[in-house]
């Protein structure tokens, strides 16, 4: 058979447990479920950062966050275009790419943004261009098309569509993290995003080699799912939130600000107080029901996609599901995701169909999102470059899966290894150095820091050292100043910058 056509789909910040195959129980996912029914599932699939920027610049590298510099939705390099990329070496292979959606491989400029304005972004449109794919059409995530003027927002423009939206999400007083899209659902991002790459593949020719990522920018908030979505969803059939009354009481935890005000994730931004414990069980219920609906809008066009997929080229196609991370999804009284290394959060969904294949497997050995680079690359019979942190997942499942799981991003660095989790977290290069451990053999809802117990000493200094063992992850994601105080982070060219204007010695 010759090389396949290959199909990456992901979405952003979706919760692993909100797919059947992974124990959820709303049957929200009829198509991922089916096509999760003929392919390999990974059971322990890590991100290997828990903001989109850097998760997803690995998906195109390969590497670690500190190794490509890009570790950061906001500081930070943008994805170097020195790299070799999913793009340029699928090329090479004479593959023709393609990426609908999101892109996020450059930090937003956040203090730029206006509620009641749209800005240019014909610089960011043309970066995303030299990365190497032969077609975009770039929805850059759900806030960002209606800050900046992306496809989406020139489509959502024409269609005098664009200042309504852009008030629901960012202006409407009214709104609490969610809102119910204004516009038919066809006008949805990720309704639009499906229907633009269902409208590539039916134009493919079939006898070429292509490659086709449909980036979703949902369910990621803000949850603006159509209330025909949302009404689909059977509230007694959503899982309970794991909380515990008295887990917010130890202030050692970087979000008690989260829980208590002012918040530490996105979701206290609209919280009175900025607390996430000013949320009423009825507020949960209504979030999660429409974050289940968002998901159920994209499983929709999933399978329209595959279907449209599965006809252009039948068996000779290869397609890989996954998310960049997760959400807390009210999980601990928290939604969002900043600073949050959760396994809410960590685990990612992750599924795998080989040309052909019909069987379903489980893959219960633990992996990390690195391993999807060398595997779309060997797939494609492209060599894998050698700057590549992870190996094919079938590489890393004959060798009995990762040691240790690292995941990463600005200020904050986790590693977990033998159901032992240690985090380091801090909110800014100014603050506080949170510093928690949680033994999920124990404690597999992560209630209780023990990072103060002194059974665990030992256990604490062999995954510092093995943290500090990983070439250029402490001198990236925090660095000391000689006095102990601030850190640093580095840009990604060999530079660095700091918030006090002092260089580290």
């Amino acid at each position: 058979m010759s090389r396949p056509n290959i199909l990456f789909i992901t979405t952003d910040e979706q919760h692993l447990r909100t797919l059947s195959c992974y124990g959820c129980e709303t049957g929200t996912t009829p198509c991922l479920d089916a096509l999760a029914s003929g392919a390999d599932v990974y059971e322990n699939a890590y991100t290997v950062s828990p903001v989109c920027l850097p998760a997803r610049c690995a998906f195109m590298t390969g590497m670690y966050p500190h190794h490509s510099g890009s570790i950061s939705n906001i500081f930070g390099a943008s994805l170097s275009l020195q790299f070799p990329n999913l793009f340029t070496e699928l090329k090479k292979q004479g593959y023709r790419t393609a990426l609908h959606g999101k892109c996020h491989f450059i930090p937003v400029p956040y203090p730029a943004t206006r509620g009641d304005m749209t800005l240019e972004y014909e610089h960011f449109i043309a970066y995303y261009k030299l990365l190497g794919m032969d077609r975009l059409s770039l929805q850059d995530d759900k806030n960002n098309s209606l800050w900046y003027y992306d496809d989406y927002a020139k489509d959502l423009a024409r269609q005098d569509m664009l200042k309504k939206c852009r008030y629901e999400a960012h202006e409407n007083p009214e709104n609490h993290g969610y809102y119910d899209f204004p516009f038919e659902s066809g006008m949805h991002p990720d309704a639009w995003v499906g229907k633009r790459a269902v409208e590539d593949i039916e134009c493919r020719n079939a006898d070429e080699n292509n490659f086709i990522w449909v980036s979703f920018s949902g369910p990621h908030y803000p949850v603006d799912t159509p209330r025909e979505y949302t009404d689909r969803i059977d509230v007694n059939k959503l899982e309970p939130r794991i909380f515990r009354e008295d887990e917010w009481d130890d202030d050692s935890k970087y979000h008690v600000k989260g829980y208590h005000g002012p918040g530490t994730t996105e979701g206290s931004g609209h919280a009175k107080d900025g607390a996430q414990k000013n949320y009423t069980e009825e507020y949960w219920l209504q979030w999660r029901r429409r974050y289940f609906g968002n998901i159920a809008l994209i499983d929709e066009w999933v399978g329209k996609i595959l279907d449209a997929a599965e006809k252009k080229f039948g068996d000779n196609l290869l397609v890989i599901f996954t998310a960049d991370h997760g959400e807390m999804m009210g999980n601990h009284s928290l939604w969002g995701k900043n600073g949050a290394l959760f396994e809410d959060v960590l685990r990612i969904p992750l599924i795998l169909r080989q040309p052909g294949q019909k069987e379903g497997k489980r893959i219960s050995e633990t992996v990390s999102s690195l391993e999807l680079f060398p595997t779309i690359l060997t797939c494609a019979g492209a060599p894998v470059p050698d700057h590549a942190d992870g190996v094919t997942l079938d590489e890393m499942v004959q060798q009995g899966g990762r040691p240790y799981i690292i995941s990463e991003c600005d200020n904050r660095a986790v590693i977990l290894k033998d159901g032992i989790k240690l985090e380091y977290n801090r909110p800014n290069l100014r603050g506080k150095m949170y510093r928690e451990l949680y033994d999920l053999r124990e404690d597999p809802n992560e209630f209780d820091n023990r990072y103060a117990d002194s059974r665990y000493a030992d256990t604490i200094a062999q995954l510092t050292a093995l943290l500090e063992a990983e070439p250029d992850l402490m001198e990236t994601v925090f660095r000391p100043y000689a006095d102990g105080g601030d850190y640093w982070l580095n840009d990604g060219n060999g530079a660095g910058f700091a918030f006090n204007g002092a260089k580290p010695e």
